[in-house]
């Protein structure tokens, strides 16, 4: 499962970077179409989908990659086994607040699928997609949470003690 994991997150990965390049793309046409007084109405909020998708989609290669911004001046100063069950604690943290915060997308995404939500608009845009994409994403990052925590425990995870 870790191997699948690891090969889906970074394809997703690289997905987020060509959506980064969309991202540019939609902003500079924008503000070229607007230097002749010319506006899609729909081009910002499809700008913000996109960020969100890339933000989403990249989150759970961070967390695999071990990536995401920490302050460890106070963990690198306790001893080993403290930090050990520190870790193991944050784990079980982080593992817990993944599933409430999927189950809360979730919950989300269904009531934009039966209310047929969208935002307000000339356009008006569909906003399940994107809480699709921001399910998707918090799903596989607390899969890889969930696996780190396993070996974290099983002791196959050597990153400190």
């Amino acid at each position: 499962m870790k191997r699948v994991l690891s090969l889906l997150n970074r394809f997703l990965a690289e997905l987020s970077g060509w959506l980064l390049t969309i991202i540019t793309f939609f902003l500079v046409l924008n503000f070229v179409l607007r230097l002749f007084e010319v506006s899609i109405d729909w081009l910002l909020e499809l700008t913000t989908f996109v960020f969100v998708a890339v933000i989403y989609l990249g989150l759970a290669h961070g967390e695999e990659r071990d990536e995401h911004i920490k302050v460890n001046f106070i963990m690198d100063r306790m001893p080993t086994g403290l930090q050990r069950i520190l870790m193991g604690f944050n784990y079980l943290v982080t593992l817990g607040m993944g599933a409430i915060l999927v189950y809360a997308a979730y919950l989300s995404a269904w009531e934009a699928y039966v209310g047929h939500e969208t935002l307000p608009g000339t356009y008006p845009l569909p906003t399940l997609p994107v809480k699709s994409i921001i399910v998707f994403g918090l799903l596989l990052f607390t899969l890889v949470i969930g696996v780190k925590t396993y070996e974290f425990f099983k002791g196959k995870d050597r990153s400190k003690g």
